[in-house]
């Protein structure tokens, strides 16, 4: 009987050793991850300036385009309908792609709810100006004010990136009043 609860108080104890062990483990890890918080946000600013955003690698104009008209609408709210069937009308025509639903997708994973259209716009406009001519900017341009208007009217905000985005692209005012 002795030995039994002598070999009880043993694996007691030695859970009770673990137990301290394993706690003061965690402790340490999240001490450290606290401790290297700014080398992790240095390292992940060097990995953006040596890599890039994935948006700063896309070099198709017709990609970025249907980027920037899913961007436009899904900026704080859901993509409607009307929304989506502009898109894909003008990814038919006048962008000339074949596999409407292939890039569609794809341009979909370059867009984010959460984010605001500038941001998106700002990292494809070196691109654009460097593959667009003035004409194809400006019909750019009216391409996401018909998307904008596809639900009813334009907010100001779409306006306004859109405004943006065609004093960076240098293209004039459109012809039609939306």
């Amino acid at each position: 009987m002795p030995e039994i609860i002598l070999g009880l108080a043993a694996l007691l104890a030695g859970i009770y050793f673990l137990i301290r062990r394993l706690h003061g483990s965690v402790r340490t890890v999240k001490q450290f991850g606290e401790e290297t918080q700014e080398l992790q946000h240095t390292a992940g600013s060097l990995g953006f300036m040596l890599f890039g955003s994935h948006l700063a690698r896309v070099s198709d104009p017709r990609l970025a385009a249907t980027i920037l008209m899913l961007q436009l609408v899904r900026s704080g709210s859901h993509v409607t309908a009307a929304e989506k069937t502009q898109i894909m009308e003008l990814m038919d025509t006048p962008l000339g792609i074949s596999n409407v639903e292939t890039i569609f997708t794809r341009a979909w994973g370059y867009t984010d709810a959460r984010r605001a259209f500038s941001p998106v716009a700002d990292e494809l406009v070196p691109m654009l100006r460097r593959r667009l001519g003035s004409d194809e900017a400006e019909q750019l341009v009216e391409m996401l004010l018909s998307v904008a208007n596809a639900y009813g009217e334009a907010s100001e905000l779409q306006l306004a990136g859109i405004a943006r985005l065609r004093r960076r692209l240098g293209a004039s005012e459109p012809q039609r009043a939306w």
